[in-house]
């Protein structure tokens, strides 16, 4: 039986894709150290909390991550961010599932100004529509109050705060496995060394890294153009019935974090400057954590929102989004005519 086992939740757009790619890139050092990071890679990981979540009867990569880790016996980490919005009895089960090995939770959590606009650009590569401002006036509209459930996922102020409620996913959390083994890392501000992050998560999981260097990351971010043309791809295929996940491999991985990623540096960013209601919901969330008595890794200042440098939609000229567009079917077309 293992030791115990690290679950980190989320939330999204928390430097998790940093920390994921830098547990299987120190798997080995790691290992030294008697740390199991279960599965050959992420992906496996992905499937099995995937199936436990949809399937809990029927959930045979999830059975096996078990067996794995019950067959270790010092510390194991498992980190997908699917985990963060389950609803106690989900997660109850969830835990219930590694027996009476010992359960410790990690919430990751970023400033809300930086989170809207990162999160904003991931819905679009999940296949969303939802204008710039849309996204935004939803989800001030259904900015949470203390106590809130677990929002919708149809609108966009429900789908991002579905992933974005911290004080909520650690109140959730900490009601299963106790508040003692439920912590929030704080992820550092803009500037700060990408090692720091990695330092806090290892304090806050118990664990030790080798190294904090991690290959190039395959969940490259967007330039504005670039997503301002998916969107309206997006809207397109709505039209022909291709809603998402329909073609997501060509239209997420290839696409989006292959073609556009490339083009990110000539591209113009995404800017959002700091305003009262981002600040207000930030004092409230940092109260509610308090309140609660959250174990914090960092400190809770960091989620102050801080300004993230671009530009409005609006500002950009058409002909930039079109030459993002076409870019993106040269790179298409490409691909298939290399074969």
């Amino acid at each position: 039986m293992a030791e115990r086992v690290v679950l980190h939740v989320g939330a999204l757009k928390s430097g998790t894709s940093y920390l994921q790619s830098l547990l299987y890139a120190d798997r080995d050092g790691l290992a030294r150290q008697g740390v199991l990071v279960p599965g050959e890679t992420w992906n496996d990981q992905v499937v099995a909390v995937r199936q436990v979540l949809s399937r809990p009867k029927d959930a045979p990569r999830w059975a096996g991550l078990l067996g794995e880790i019950s067959g270790h016996p010092g510390p194991a980490v498992v980190s997908m961010e699917f985990l963060g919005p389950s609803r106690p009895e989900v997660a109850a089960r969830v835990v219930e599932s590694f027996g009476a090995t010992p359960v410790e939770v990690v919430v990751t959590a970023r400033d809300l100004n930086r989170t809207i606009a990162s999160m904003w650009q991931e819905t679009v590569q999940n296949g969303r529509s939802w204008s710039w401002d849309e996204y935004v006036d939803d989800v001030r509209a259904k900015r949470p109050g203390r106590g809130d459930g677990v929002a919708d996922r149809a609108t966009a102020g429900g789908t991002f705060w579905r992933q974005q409620h911290v004080a909520r996913m650690c109140r959730d959390w900490s009601s299963v496995v106790g508040r003692e083994r439920c912590s929030l890392v704080t992820v550092p501000p803009p500037g700060a060394a990408q090692s720091e992050l990695a330092d806090r998560f290892g304090a806050a999981a118990g664990i030790s890294f080798t190294t904090t260097t991690v290959p190039a990351r395959s969940n490259a971010s967007l330039g504005l153009a670039s997503t301002l043309a998916l969107r309206r791809l997006n809207e397109l295929l709505d039209e022909r019935g291709l809603r998402f996940p329909a073609g997501q491999r060509l239209r997420k991985r290839r696409l989006a974090k292959e073609i556009l990623a490339s083009r990110r540096r000539d591209e113009p960013a995404l800017g959002l400057p700091v305003t009262e209601w981002v600040a207000q919901q930030t004092t409230d969330t940092r109260a509610v954590l308090l309140e609660d008595g959250v174990t914090v890794v960092g400190d809770l200042a960091d989620l102050d929102p801080v300004e993230v440098p671009g530009v409005h939609p609006a500002q950009l000229p058409d002909a930039q989004v079109a030459e993002a567009a076409v870019f993106g079917l040269a790179g298409l077309l490409e691909g298939q005519i290399r074969g």
